[in-house]
């Protein structure tokens, strides 16, 4: 730490400063662009050098160890900003994604620092602190402001000299904060020092931000092109399209991979478990008094849904705890619920009347189709059978051509006006709990509806629920499963065959690339260099993802080149073939149309052709264009090229064929130009800089000999 000389402050600042912390050195990390955030080395977070190695980055070993303690970390960060976060198995993964990602980057940079003898010294740290405070970061200078918002020095002076140890410990993460800043800073320097912005790219960004157009359009729209020789496409065609355009058909070196994932379903001794933990806290549920903070304690310490002050409508309410507050009193504690959530006790608080009704509602859809008369009878004869008393649930999953009903058996839980189809609102409402009503016909079919319940009651309880997850054994028999799985495949065996015996679905990865991610495990970059590094037939061994364990095996490798012509000539290239065919055809319609156009009368023109749009756009930039032209190119730079009065000629445009004429401009303002040249050109330098710093990261990334084992370990 660099040498400081410390004397006592005010208890205000003290006090202020103890409270906040733990907070302070969560977020004294430094952005190195305003959208480019690297972590402070590994150094600055105490992390030690032992344990196993599981990766290496250039040689440097990142242990088992310190990415734990990494992540165990930035959950820490978590917690400080929002205790009641939930972090499931996503939230984790992606905490690993990003905790890797900002070692394996931070590693790179200090490795590239020590290249160009980047450093900082004690000085140049002091400096900053003591010569140039309000310089400092947002998140150190926040503590030393007072209440109208201005930098207090005299506060700032008192924390410098203060001795108390918490005191002494923040400044010393200030000093390494800082030193990181700064070491960053000289990196982005070296690195940025080619940056020019010439005089012309201020001038034309000024131009695209404030010089105004107002103008008159004549469309013929591609979307009227209704000729259907247009789709008659050969191979040919699409042969002498793709020959034509080859280099809009590139393709990186990929490989591909077939996966299957063993999920980790919950068992049903996990059900059992879930609920004989929620069954132990009901005793002290019952007794804990709602308006005493030990039962918000409580509820937060042992509830996955942490309590709600306010009043909740029944649109809101899981359908299990609305069964349950329907017929409770105040006070009530219901026995243990299993609701779609998971397994949960309530208690009511309390209850009013709301402004608004609610119904609870099943219905059975029955689709148009082609016969609409068919569909009628159908939705006749099932109502028949409803009233002649056939379950109406079992006819809604067996019969209903609504897809939900395969999971809700019809039921559409509870819905307040303005929620539904009027036809479907008005039957919902008008009719008596109990009824069933129908065949009421709306734009999606003809519905049979059951009027459930009905109520205007909005209730204030709360709940200890838990929902329903993959134990130990379970996801121990996952992963038993996959790596039996993974070992029939050293047999030859490949997924497609082992999906049918197992009966797991196989996805295909599509196209990985070398700086890609397989999309079930983003980030992992040992999976990537597998994937390069053997050959098709190959599987990796199970690798934990989001809700289970994956095999993977590689189905193809694909040399640098040009995507393959047969796999691409129904998917890409004929839909652009189709595409140009309708161009062509409004280009001959274009130019028979001109000699209308070019008299200037272009709401005649447009009243003459019906097939043809007519619009006034008013007062537009080229960097805010109209909704109705959109970031058009071809279009803006036609408009912003011609002077008041011009017409154009045909204009080939995102939609179509254009005519334009320019009704008027905004002139140049030297003026205002020379007042915002100045802004614009930081405004500039900063994109160049950050386009300059990502395009240097990725680079040295790609670069990088990355040894990734984390899915060994974790």
């Amino acid at each position: 730490m660099a040498n400081r000389n410390r004397y006592h402050h005010s208890t205000g600042i003290m006090n202020k400063m103890r409270d906040k912390m733990p907070l302070i050195i969560i977020i004294l990390i430094v952005a190195f662009l305003a959208t480019i955030v690297f972590e402070w080395g590994m150094e600055y977070m105490g992390m030690s050098k032992g344990g196993n190695v599981f990766a290496k980055v250039n040689g440097e070993e990142i242990t088992a160890a310190d990415f734990e303690q990494a992540v165990q970390s930035r959950i820490q960060q978590i917690r400080a900003n929002n205790p009641t976060a939930d972090i499931d198995d996503a939230t984790m993964e992606q905490i690993r994604t990003q905790v890797w990602d900002e070692m394996v980057q931070n590693i790179l940079l200090n490795q590239e620092m020590k290249k160009l003898g980047i450093k900082v010294n004690d000085q140049e740290v002091l400096d900053w602190i003591y010569k140039r405070p309000e310089t400092l970061p947002e998140n150190i200078r926040q503590y030393f402001m007072d209440s109208t918002g201005v930098f207090n020095y005299e506060s700032y002076q008192a924390a410098l000299a203060s001795k108390e140890p918490q005191v002494v410990q923040f400044w010393s993460q200030v000093e390494q904060g800082l030193r990181r800043t700064l070491e960053l800073q000289k990196l982005q320097n070296v690195i940025t020092a080619s940056i020019l912005v010439s005089e012309q790219e201020v001038l034309q960004k000024y131009k695209d931000d404030n010089l105004k157009a107002s103008f008159e359009y004549l469309l013929l729209p591609v979307s009227g092109v209704t000729d259907p020789s247009v789709n008659n496409v050969t191979d040919e065609q699409m042969r002498a399209y793709y020959e034509a355009h080859k280099s809009d058909f590139t393709q990186q070196e990929a490989v591909r991979f077939n996966y299957l994932i063993v999920p980790e379903t919950p068992s049903a001794q996990d059900s059992i478990d879930t609920e004989n933990r929620i069954k132990a806290l009901l005793t002290e549920f019952k007794t804990l008094d709602p308006a005493d903070s030990s039962f918000i304690e409580f509820v937060n310490n042992n509830s996955e849904t942490k309590y709600v002050a306010d009043f909740q409508k029944p649109n809101a309410i899981k359908s299990g705890a609305m069964k349950f507050l329907m017929g409770a009193q105040n006070g009530d504690v219901s026995d243990v619920i299993k609701d779609e959530d998971g397994f949960k006790i309530v208690k009511l608080i309390e209850s009013k009347d709301g402004e608004d009704t609610y119904v609870k509602a099943s219905h059975i859809l029955i689709n148009f189709g082609t016969d609409t008369a068919a569909a009628k009878q159908k939705a006749d004869e099932l109502l028949k059978k409803i009233n002649d008393g056939s379950d109406f649930g079992e006819l809604a999953f067996q019969l209903s051509e609504d897809p939900s009903a395969k999971q809700n058996r019809g039921n559409l839980g509870w819905f307040t006006k303005g929620a539904m189809v009027k036809e479907f609102e008005d039957a919902s409402f008008n009719n008596p709990v109990g009824s069933v009503v129908g065949p009421i016909k709306t734009q999606f079919g003809y519905h049979i509806i059951k009027i459930e319940d009905k109520t205007n009651k909005e209730f204030k309880f709360s709940e200890i629920k838990e929902s329903i997850k993959p134990g130990p054994t379970t996801k121990q028999i996952a992963k038993v499963k996959a790596e039996e799985i993974y070992n029939k495949t050293k047999d030859g065996k490949t997924l497609d065959s082992l999906a049918v015996e197992y009966k797991f679905p196989v996805t295909n990865s599509g196209d990985v690339f070398k700086n890609g991610s397989v999309p079930i495990a983003p980030g992992n970059t040992s999976l990537v260099k597998f994937g390069f590094d053997n050959d098709p037939g190959k599987a990796h061994s199970p690798v934990k993802v989001q809700g289970g364990y994956a095999v993977m095996q590689i189905t193809e490798k694909i040399p640098a080149g040009y995507k393959n012509f047969d796999e691409i000539k129904q998917t890409l290239i004929m839909p652009k073939v189709i595409l140009e065919n309708k161009y062509n055809i409004l280009k001959a319609k274009a130019d028979a149309l001109a000699s209308q156009v070019q008299g200037g009368n272009f709401s005649a023109v447009a009243e003459a052709n019906k097939e043809v749009a007519f619009e006034t756009i008013d007062s537009m930039t080229y960097a805010a264009p109209s909704p109705n032209v959109g970031m058009d190119y071809n279009l803006l730079n036609t408009v912003f090229s011609m002077e008041p009065g011009q017409v154009s000629g045909p204009v080939k445009g995102l939609k179509g064929y254009y005519f334009v004429k320019v009704l008027n401009k905004t002139p140049f303002n030297e003026q205002l130009y020379i007042a915002q040249a100045p802004q614009i050109r930081a405004q500039i330098y900063q994109q160049k800089q950050q386009q300059v710093v990502q395009a240097w990261l990725t680079n040295l990334k790609e670069r990088a000999d990355i040894e990734d084992n984390r899915d060994l370990y974790l």
